[in-house]
Formats: C-alpha cells, structure tokens, sequence
C-alpha cells in the first residue's frame, strides 16, 4: 500500500515537474512565445501544493480502504472456488455412484429375472401338486359316492327282487288256491282256535 501511495506521490511530483520545466523552457524559446506567458501564474505553487495534497489524501484513502475491499474479496472468490471445489467433488461423487449403479444394473436385472423365474417354476410346481391332490380327492370322494351308489343300488335292487318274489310267491298261491281249499283253510284255522 505504501509502494501505491509513493507512486501517486512521484507521480504528482513528475507532473510538477512537467510543468515547471515547460514554463522554464518557454521562457527560454524568447519572445514569441513569451507573450502569451507574460507573466508566471502567481498561484501555480499553491495549485502543486493543493494538488500534492489531494493526491497524498486519495493515497492515503486509497491505502486505508482498498485493502480490506481486496481481503474481502479475495476471501469472497476463494470462498466461491472452495463451494465450487466441494460441488465439483459431490457431483462426481454422484456421477460415479450412478454409473457403479448403471454397470450393476445390468447384474441386478439377471438377479430379478433368475428369481422371477425361480418363483414362477416354485409356483407352477405348488400349483401341480394342488392341482393333483384336489384330483385325488375328487377321485376318492367320486369312488366313495359310487361305492354308497352301489350299496343303495343293491339294496334297492334286493328289496325290488324280494318284492317281486313275493309277488310272484302270491300270484302261484293264488293260481293254487281255489274256493274249496279256501273253505278248508277258514275251517281248519277255526277249529284251531276252538281248541
């Protein structure tokens, strides 16, 4: 900062410099261009003091001020590039994790097919043997219902045929049987009753 003050300093003593030795080699030139500067300004000392003196003071408000503004922001950017830095190592963190997952996915997918079809041939398996067992079940409940059918068959059947035969028994009595064996018969019961 004091390496910029000492150049502004220098600077408006180069520039009085450039001034003075202007006047000095007008005067020196003669007289043609002497009349245009007859006379020397009387205030041009007070005018290099006053402009020494503006130029001290923004050197020196320049010095006081320009160095935090720089610190600030110097520390503004190299807080920005350390964010962009942190940012930057997250979103390639993020990229390589997604292409890991991309390059897994490919396996995972095999996975899930190999399982799905593992299930489906579980599943068809379970449903087989469902499908088995709920036929022998038919099949044993169907050959108890025809045995319980034949049993009834045959019942109905002997009972058809012992009636039959009764029928048949009392037809041939009734063909034998005439009014005179009739007559026996009510005689011989009644007699049998009487003793």
């Amino acid at each position: 900062m004091r390496r910029l003050l000492l150049g502004f300093v220098l600077l408006g003593a180069l520039l009085v410099a450039q001034e003075h030795g202007a006047d000095s080699h007008a005067a020196g030139q003669g007289e043609s261009h002497g009349a245009e500067h007859s006379e020397g300004d009387p205030l041009l000392k007070w005018k290099i003091a006053n402009f020494v003196m503006l130029v001290a003071g923004l050197g020196y408000l320049i010095g006081k001020m320009a160095p935090p503004f720089f610190a600030g922001r110097t520390a503004e950017i190299q807080k920005g590039l350390a964010d962009a830095a942190t940012m930057q190592k997250e979103s390639e963190a993020k990229v390589a994790s997604i292409e890991a997952r991309l390059k897994n996915l490919e396996g995972e997918i095999a996975s899930i097919r190999s399982s799905a079809a593992a299930e489906m041939a579980a599943e068809e398996a379970r449903v087989r043997k469902e499908g088995e067992e709920a036929i022998a079940k038919m099949k044993h409940h169907t050959a108890v219902e025809i045995e319980a059918a034949a049993k009834q068959a045959q019942a109905e059947l002997r009972q058809y045929a012992a009636k039959l035969a009764l029928e048949t028994a009392e037809g041939q009595l009734r063909g034998r049987l005439n009014s005179q064996v009739d007559a026996g018969l009510i005689n011989g019961f009644l007699k049998g009753l009487n003793s």
